[in-house]
């Protein structure tokens, strides 16, 4: 079964007018088209493009355990992580136990599933992904502790998150930055942030803070973002975020795939519900490494960006008047997602489809195999 599937752009305020509008060649319309969603996930129904009364997941009976999406920001996501299955199944418990309704603005888990994503860039794309290096996070404080022409409080501040971080790591340094404190007592970072940003007159190293305050004054996540590494994506460069990673995503267009999950645990640039104390028992806090993921050629014109995980499989395809891919194994039922030119899907129980740039089908895994024609490129997601 091959279906031609259509959703509409959420308008969430960071999303771009015109990123998925140019390069999909689909119009544009008029607010921020953030993210178009591909799945069964209640909170945007994917429909059949020939009967938008009826929903994929009515259509198919069941949900699908991966959810693909369009991403398109213009300013910053939240600084987010994403739980365990095992932590994941407690929280939703714990809240249901508690009679936190699902749509309450401080519920944490709306379902009982962890959420494992993968992101890869159509555009340049910029992102905040895991904690820096501990010697990058030191060499970090020192500048806010060595800095002239600061108010004694900035200094004061400063201090007490070096000695936070000498004393217990990045998970005491980051409690500290979320629950700022001064002589014991709470306080607001809206002048120390505004100093903050005054810095990136003498070091580049707090640019992306001058940057942030403009959007989110007084948020203690500016100085989050700063501690996690700055990633640029050229065009066909991935990343992939396991449970507990720590990101958040700046600019730019991206296909996204995720497990069927909407659990999000936030650490700031945001006016939604930040829980620290559950944020700081998702989060993983090693640091260093960048979880790049590199794509792996199966055959000529086709991809597999390859995640540890079982809830979803990404390919991308490419196929021209010179290559074709025929007879792909289908194990699970798919989303095929047109991003270039256009494609021609065929299954071998001689259905076919033809998608153009920015059209979707979805496939049914009874026929076994399917092929591409064409001249387009595409992803399939598999789950």
């Amino acid at each position: 079964m091959i279906v031609k599937l259509q959703n509409e752009a959420r308008d969430y305020a960071w999303g771009s007018r015109t990123l998925i509008s140019d390069y999909l060649g689909v119009p544009a319309t008029g607010h921020p088209m953030a993210e178009i969603w591909y799945g069964t996930h209640a909170g945007s129904p994917t429909r059949l493009a020939d009967n938008l009364h009826v929903t994929l997941r009515e259509h198919i009976g069941a949900d699908l355990p991966f959810l693909l999406k369009l991403l398109a920001a213009d300013s910053p996501l939240s600084i987010q992580a994403h739980p365990t299955v095992e932590q994941a199944r407690a929280g939703f418990e714990r809240e249901n136990a508690a009679g936190i309704g699902l749509s309450a603005g401080h519920r944490n888990y709306k379902d009982s599933n962890h959420k494992p994503e993968m992101i890869v860039a159509l555009s340049e794309f910029e992102a905040l992904c895991g904690f820096r290096s501990l010697p990058q996070i030191r060499n970090l404080l020192l500048d806010m502790v060595e800095a002239i022409e600061v108010s004694p409080t900035f200094l004061a501040i400063a201090k007490n998150w070096l000695a936070e971080f000498e004393r217990g790591g990045i998970a005491a340094l980051v409690q500290a930055v979320l629950e700022p404190k001064l002589d014991g007592e709470s306080i607001a970072l809206d002048g120390f942030l505004t100093e903050l940003a005054h810095l990136a007159d003498f070091s580049a190293r707090f640019e992306l803070a001058a940057r942030l305050v403009q959007l989110y004054p007084g948020d203690p996540g500016v100085v989050v973002a700063l501690l996690l590494n700055h990633v640029h994506l050229e065009p066909g460069q991935a990343l992939f975020l396991p449970a507990g990673n720590v990101h958040a995503y700046l600019s730019g267009l991206g296909v996204e795939i995720m497990a069927n999950s909407d659990n999000v645990l936030r650490g700031g640039l945001t006016n939604k519900h930040v829980d620290v104390p559950e944020l700081l028992r998702v989060l993983n806090f090693e640091s260093g490494q960048v979880p790049h993921i590199a794509p792996v050629e199966l055959a000529h014109g086709l991809v597999e960006f390859k995640v540890p995980v079982d809830d979803f499989r990404l390919y991308r395809a490419s196929v021209s008047a010179g290559n074709l891919l025929a007879e792909i194994g289908l194990p699970a039922q798919a989303i095929v997602l047109c991003v270039a030119g256009e494609i021609d899907l065929s299954n071998s129980l001689g259905e076919h489809a033809v998608l153009r740039r920015g059209e979707a089908a979805y496939l049914s895994a009874e026929a076994r195999h399917f092929s591409i024609t064409g001249s387009g490129d595409a992803f399939i997601a598999l789950g």
